[in-house]
């Protein structure tokens, strides 16, 4: 007998309807399995892009962050700059603060010494 020699049994109406059943739920069962396989390489699929998303959006945020890193520096160079120009400006208020201050004392004592030279006797 070859494989495709089939051998044919009467069998009664009710019998067939079961074998045919049986036949139809064993090709059901077969493509519910097929179909849970391709589901499971799907998945596999989806899993492997999901990584390849979570990757590139993680590179473009690390650009981000290289990019905002490099403007913060710049602001804060800018702002050590200018609190640099601002000790530098209030030292200068606070010399012209002094000479105001203590000028007149300074001129006072200075005419004094003028005057006390100019009135030391010769002799």
């Amino acid at each position: 007998m070859s494989a495709g020699d089939e051998i044919i049994t009467p069998v009664t109406k009710p019998e067939a309807v079961s074998m045919a059943e049986i036949h139809a739920m064993r090709q059901l069962t077969d493509a519910v399995a097929a179909l849970g396989r391709q589901v499971e390489r799907m998945n596999s699929k989806v899993d492997d892009v999901r990584e390849r998303v979570i990757k590139l959006e993680a590179r473009e945020y690390e650009r981000q962050i290289e990019a905002l890193n490099d403007r913060l520096g710049s602001a804060l160079k800018r702002i050590d700059d200018l609190e640099g120009t601002r000790d530098q400006q209030r030292g200068a208020k606070g010399l012209i603060d002094w000479a105001r201050q203590t000028a007149p004392w300074l001129i006072a004592i200075a005419m004094a010494g003028l005057a006390a030279m100019g009135l030391k006797p010769e002799g």
